[in-house]
């Protein structure tokens, strides 16, 4: 018992080495350990030590973590001592039943490693269940004629137990007549038999009561006890007889209930009702049914192999007489594949490492099948590609381990499914997936986003600002994700690099942190380190080369001519015989920067003779302009400026002092160092200049004062239209009486312009006029008014539209049907339905009549046609219908603008590209079709200039296909970008734009260029001096050089080709400087030639030469001559003071001018009122109404046009709305009475102020001219030239006719009101004899239903006064009229 009584068949044949190995050999160990247990045992008891069978040590045991992986928790593992003990109850009946043996076979499992070991414990069977009947008694009827020697079969008992504890014997209480005859089955079962030893006499005795008694083999035994109840009948000769004592059969466990088992049969010699034979169970069983007359055994419900295996039945059957007979029906049955295997995990690790090695395990997998045989045996296998595999542990055991390398970073997670299938026919499965998260381990090294990284720095850089960022991504997770940045290595000095640069460990930014000298550091470069958390840490470098770019911080240097020892400027002596040309002297000068910012250029700012001597601008070189005159001084100043091409330029100035002398003798013992005398004619001339600018600034100052003042002062708007003729005349908004202002804050202010144009023109209209609006005013594009009638609605129904336009509204009549019933009552009447899913409905429209009408929105691309399927259906039992399909078609409408397919286009071309060459391509799709869905290109924007667009660029209308017109040059141009617009040919036509960025990359197509040493005018190389005494390293000359193509086609490095002294001089590579290698020697030399190249870094390189002429000599203070002043010519600084004085008087005299002038028109515009008005502000005039006189014949005087006045500073439009209601008998837009119409267009609407208006004359309340006031033909004016009205009766009755002619053509629409200049809307045929060119525009108030705006005409009131001679009526009237 417990481990003392374990079976551990492998422990003995181990060697002595074997617990040390143990851990590295484990995953091979596959034998069991077995132990032998009884059942029953207390819960704690011990089992076995586990721990040390496995060869674990006490001091193993918490890292192993040794745990029991079972399906019930039968035994457990002490976590101290190792020990197997018991988990809950062992009751070997329950868990194995009749089995002989009872073997619980479980899995211990072990961390670090991960392993298995495979427990047996065999469940020992102890005397613990009693024989048990399954009756107390039992009732047995045997007949008086019973032949001694005739066996019964008796009830059996029931013992759990097996073996020597299950049933071993049966006893009989002591009789004389009957005994107990002990028998046993083939399966071992043992049963007992009652046989009768005497006669029975029922007269004698009728009942007999005997004890069974079952005994089991235990020890002590146990046993249990039923009563034997006989019972003598009497005789019946003959007992039925079975066939067969013992019927073997063999079911199949699916059969379905009902199913025939076997047919039992007996016969009985007797006759008669002894002879009729009644079958039954001995014992009630409710799996199978006996039919008592036939014998036959069916089933009464699914057997299940898994629950019992086999059945034994005792049949018995009885005649008629009571005698009986007794068989047994072994029923065994056979094992189906019912049952599918079931899956199940044990110590699943769900997070793997991703370097975890090949075989290491992952998870214990346990399979069960309920079936026996083939049937129950099962086998595994992983479904899909994954880096596992399962292998068999044991039986009906399986481990998963990796088979394969895992990327986390590739696959985070797999999703593995295990299938199990057993052997049966057909064979049966069952599938589990598990999720396996990878964990991340630091495989992966940070990886930078470039190879290398170049960067641009300017000059003189603020320290501390950033100046690039270097990126790197790291695919694993957390720690071994996150990225730091370092400096690891620099061609920069070690000590020195953190005083230069530093990098942010978190962002990878790059500081500067002092600021860089181009001229001292041209280029660094770092190597910049990635590395990432992880342990062990991966890193990652990649090289940034810094680039400092030069900025114009040094100023130009002159190294000739240089200073004497005391600061004072040398001479140079110059022949008085030189012709003009001739080299005096060169101004040699170098400068620290590098490209335009080293360009130097020479001026001239002061001389002696401005035209004595000429400059060179870029060499330097000082030559005579002009031969010596007799009366220029012997000795000459000039000031020379040396400027440099930055932005801003530095400069440095040189002064030289040149001496005319022929021979160095004649003047050499005079020569004085004395500085020349300040010159007081250029003091004067400076001060002129100045003086000059003052009075200048102080004129045009009191010009722009005046102005400014007289407009402030203005109050007059008239005098303002005299500045600004084309400007419109203010007015305020003129409405009808009792107006007020709406709730919108605007107004519309109508301003009358003189720009000899009449036209007031309404825009259409074409909404009808809903009920309550009267009658809506349109027009036609010339400005006639005309009254538009309503219109009646009227739609016709067709009877099926098999085309529907897709933006249909829903509603709209697609089809009319009607349907036609023989029948009558209900059996006639029919009812109507449509299709699902399609958007239409039917709408009921009369008796049998139906309309098919849209229910939804349309849509051509997503469903260009329908079938629909109208259904008709009377309502007679039973119903009959009939079905029709129309196909209708969606046509297509523009509804879907082009979509491009990108969003935004770049294209790189490189320059000196072919003339005609196809550069891109864009492309736009419209699902619409036909012209809807063409699509054209075009090019809408560009930000080159709009003439010289279609000379770059053009594109296909069709293709989309962008062609270049020229070869693009990147010097000129670097990028351009376009908008090209996608327009399809709809109507209205559709479009989408798209920005498409022309990049011009740079090819070496520009040789580098030579700006300084610079040739002579003869083309020969001119000289630069060196001091004898030049140290090593002495700065001599630089060459300047530039080169107009971009990056790396543009860096310039300087080669010396050729040398008379090749190691006398060194050359800056990048720099192009020119300095001393070593001090001139004796033999050396005086005058030394370089020729330098010059090239750039394009592929091929392109290149330029420069030859270098160096002269090695002192100051030629040494033997400089003492010149002699000659007579002094004529000074033609005089002439020029001259002229300064002159013009400074002119302006002083203009200024005074201007004052006087400005004064004079203040005066005048103080006592004139009308001069007052010429500089007013006011953008608009308010006067009152007035008839311009003179206006030429055949147009009118006024346009009508709307303006904003320029002086305020919130311009708004004013809605007005009426308070007091036109009645109905007044409507002014009647269009039932044409004359009405014009009579309300014609009747003035404005009236006098008496503060505002100094003469008003409005029109008669009878719509009569005055005589003065009437219009006639054109040359029949009676009055003066002012244009008063004609009095002619016959013209005034001409008018009358022609306005109600032209009114009545302009109701019926055939004429226009305003058809021509100058009639005032009247027909043509009226005209020119009635142009009316003097009849007030009476269009002043147009009222527009269903809007508050009232267009006001304020043209008569500009003057505020009535023409001249009219006789027109002059009473003043403090009321205003309605229209």
């Amino acid at each position: 018992m417990g481990s003392g009584a374990a079976e551990r068949g492998w422990a003995e044949r181990r060697p002595v080495l074997f617990p040390l190995l143990l851990s590295l050999f484990c995953p091979a160990l596959s034998e069991q350990i077995r132990y032998r247990i009884p059942e029953e045992m207390p819960e704690g008891s011990v089992v076995g030590n586990l721990a040390k069978d496995l060869g674990l040590s006490a001091h193993e045991l918490p890292t192993r973590q040794l745990r029991i992986s079972s399906e019930k928790a039968y035994f457990t593992v002490s976590a101290k001592s190792g020990e197997l003990l018991v988990g809950s109850r062992l009751d070997r009946e329950q868990i194995c039943g009749k089995k002989a043996a009872c073997t619980l076979e479980f899995e211990a499992v072990a961390e670090n490693p991960l392993n298995f070991y495979h427990v047996s414990v065999d469940i020992e069977d102890i005397n613990d269940h009693t024989p048990k009947f399954t009756q107390t008694s039992f009732d047995l009827q045997i007949s008086e004629s019973t032949v001694p020697g005739t066996r019964f079969i008796l009830e059996t008992a029931e013992d759990a137990d097996i073996g020597l504890n299950a049933l071993q014997i049966y006893k009989l209480s002591l009789s004389p007549i009957f005994s107990l005859i002990n028998k046993e089955k083939q399966d071992g079962s043992k049963y007992p038999e009652l046989a009768l030893e005497k006669r029975l006499d029922r007269e004698q005795q009728s009942y007999h009561r005997l004890i069974l008694t079952a005994l089991d083999g235990g020890d002590p035994p146990l046993s249990g006890t039923t009563e034997l109840r006989i019972q003598v009948t009497d005789a019946n000769d003959n007992a039925p007889v079975f066939s067969q004592d013992v019927y073997r059969v063999s079911l199949r466990e699916n059969v379905p209930p009902g199913t025939a088992v076997v047919q039992v049969s007996a016969t009985d010699q007797d006759e008669g009702i002894n002879s009729e034979i009644t079958y039954s169970f001995y014992r009630t069983g409710r799996v199978f049914s006996l039919n008592s007359k036939s014998g036959e055994i069916t089933t009464l419900k699914t057997l299940d192999f898994e629950e019992i295996k086999e059945y034994s039945i005792v049949v018995e059957g009885r005649d008629g007489g009571g005698l009986a007979a007794q068989c047994t029906v072994e029923i065994n049955i056979q094992d189906e594949n019912d049952n599918s295997p079931e899956i199940t995990f044990h110590s699943l690790a769900e997070m793997v490492l991703e370097n975890a090695l090949p075989g290491t395990p992952i998870a214990l997998i346990k399979t069960y099948d309920r079936d026996s045989g083939e049937n129950g045996e099962v086998n595994c296998r992983l479904e899909g590609e994954v880096p596992f595999q399962i292998i068999s542990s044991s039986k009906n055991s399986y481990k998963l381990i990796i088979d394969g390398t895992l990327d986390r970073e590739h696959t985070p997670e797999y999703n593995v499914t295990i299938t199990a299938t057993d052997r049966g026919k057909p064979p049966l499965s069952s599938s589990t997936t598990i999720t396996l998260h990878i964990t991340d381990v630091n495989d992966n090294a940070p990886v930078f986003h470039q190879a290398s990284y170049v960067v641009h720095v300017a000059e003189n850089n603020p320290p501390g600002a950033s100046i690039a960022q270097v990126s790197a991504s790291d695919p694993d997770l957390g720690h071994n994700g996150r990225v730091s940045y370092s400096i690891v290595a620099s061609d920069l000095e070690p000590r020195a690099l953190a005083s230069y640069v530093s990098v942010s460990a978190q962002s990878g930014v790059v500081f500067a942190q002092r600021a860089f000298d181009h001229e001292q550091l041209r280029a660094f470069e770092l190597t910049l380190q990635a590395r990432d958390q992880g342990s062990p840490a991966l890193s990652a470098n990649v090289s940034l080369r810094v680039l400092v770019d030069d900025r114009n911080d040094n100023a130009p240097r002159v190294l000739y001519p240089a200073l004497g020892p005391d600061g004072s400027a040398l001479f140079d002596t110059v022949p008085r015989a030189a012709q003009p040309g001739y080299l005096v002297t060169k101004v040699v000068a170098v400068d620290a920067d590098s490209g335009h910012n080293a360009w130097l250029s020479y001026h001239v700012l002061q001389a002696s003779e401005p035209g004595l001597f000429s400059l060179g601008l870029r060499t330097g070189e000082v030559r005579t302009a002009r031969a010596l005159g007799d009366r220029d001084a012997a000795r000459q100043r000039l000031l020379v400026a040396v400027r440099d091409g930055g932005q801003p330029p530095l400069s440095a100035t040189a002064t030289l002092l040149l001496v005319f002398a022929d021979s160095l003798q004649e003047v050499l013992p005079d020569v004085s160092d004395r500085p020349a005398p300040s010159d007081p004619q250029a003091e004067l001339q400076f001060y002129l200049v100045v003086a000059l600018a003052l009075i200048s600034v102080l004129f045009l100052l009191a010009v722009i004062l005046a102005v400014a003042l007289r407009l402030r002062s203005s109050s007059s708007a008239t005098t303002w239209g005299c500045f600004q003729p084309g400007l419109c005349v203010k007015s305020g908004p003129v409405v009808p009486p009792n107006y007020s202002e709406g709730t919108l804050p605007y107004s519309y202010n109508l301003c009358v312009a003189h720009t000899g144009k009449t036209e007031f023109n309404f825009l259409k209209c074409n909404e009808p006029l809903s009920s309550g609006q009267g009658m809506l005013l349109c027009s036609d594009s010339s400005g006639a008014l005309f009254p538009l009638c309503n219109t009646s609605e009227s739609t016709s129904h067709p009877e099926t539209l098999t085309a529907i336009l897709e933006d249909a509204h829903p509603g709209m009549v697609v089809a009319l049907f009607k349907t036609q019933d023989q029948d009558s009552g209900q059996n006639g009447e029919v009812t109507c339905n449509l299709s699902r899913g399609i958007p239409f409905k039917i709408h009921s429209s009369s008796n049998n009549f139906y309309k098919l009408v849209t229910d939804g929105p349309l849509d051509r691309e997503h469903t260009p046609e329908y079938n629909v399927t109208i259904t008709a259906t009377d309502r007679g039992k039973p119903p009959l219908s009939s079905s029709i399909t129309i196909t209708l078609h969606i046509t297509d409408v523009n509804d879907n603008a082009p979509v491009f397919h990108q969003a935004s286009y770049v294209v790189h071309v490189a320059e000196n590209n072919p003339p005609g060459a196809s550069i891109a391509q864009v492309s736009a799709s419209d699902p619409d079709l036909g012209p809807n869905g063409r699509v054209s290109y075009s090019i809408v924007a560009s930000d080159l200039e709009p003439r010289a667009l279609a000379s770059y660029v053009s594109v296909s209308a069709q293709s989309g296909v962008v062609f270049a017109q020229r070869a693009f040059d990147h010097e000129q141009l670097r990028a351009f970008e376009l908008t090209l617009q996608a327009r399809d040919q709809g109507s209205p036509a559709l479009s989408a734009n798209v920005s498409l960025r022309v990049l011009v990359d740079d090819r070496n197509d520009n040789a580098p260029r030579v700006l300084y040493p610079a040739l002579g005018p003869d083309g020969s190389a001119l000289f630069d001096t060196v001091p004898r005494a030049a140290q090593p390293g002495y700065l001599v000359t630089k060459v300047v050089a530039v080169d107009a193509d971009s990056g790396h086609n543009a860096w310039l490095s300087y080669h010396v080709l050729q040398a008379s002294e090749p190691g006398l001089f060194s050359l800056g590579l990048r720099t192009g400087e020119v300095r001393t290698a070593r001090a001139l020697g004796d033999r050396d030399a005086a005058r030394q030639r370089l020729l330098v190249a010059v090239r750039d870094g394009g592929q091929p390189p392109l290149s330029a030469t420069a030859t270098l002429l160096l002269v090695f000599a002192d100051s030629l203070q040494e033997v400089l001559p003492d010149v002699s002043d000659r007579l002094a010519p004529s000074d033609p600084q005089a002439e020029l003071q001259f002229y300064l004085v002159v013009a400074l008087a002119l302006i002083s005299v203009l200024f005074l001018l201007a004052v006087i002038l400005a004064v004079a028109l203040r005066l005048r515009s103080s006592s004139s009122p009308a001069a007052r008005g010429c500089f007013g502000s006011a953008l608009c005039s308010e006067s009152g109404p007035e008839i311009p006189p003179n206006y030429s014949e055949g147009t009118l005087p006024y346009a009508y046009n709307l303006c904003v006045p320029g002086d305020q500073t919130n311009p708004e439009f004013n809605f007005l709305t009426s308070v007091d209601h036109f009645p109905a008998t007044q409507d002014i837009l009647n269009k039932d009475s044409p004359s009405g119409l014009l009579t309300s267009i014609l009747i003035p609407n404005v009236e006098t102020d008496k503060k505002t208006f100094k003469q008003q004359a409005p029109p008669n309340t009878d719509w009569r001219f005055s005589q003065a006031q009437r219009p006639g033909t054109s040359g029949s004016q009676n009055g003066d030239e002012t244009g008063t009205w004609p009095n002619n009766q016959f013209d005034t009755e001409m008018l009358q006719a022609m306005i109600l002619a032209s009114a009545s053509e302009a109701a019926d629409g055939s004429s226009t009101l305003g058809g021509g200049a100058g009639t005032m809307g009247l027909s043509a045929r009226y005209g020119p004899q009635f142009t009316l060119q003097h009849v007030p525009d009476y269009r002043q108030n147009v009222y527009i239903p269903g809007s508050n705006a009232t267009l006001t005409n304020a043209a008569g009131k500009r003057d505020g006064k009535a023409p001249a001679g009219g006789n027109g009526n002059k009473k003043k009237s403090g009321k205003k009229e309605k229209k």
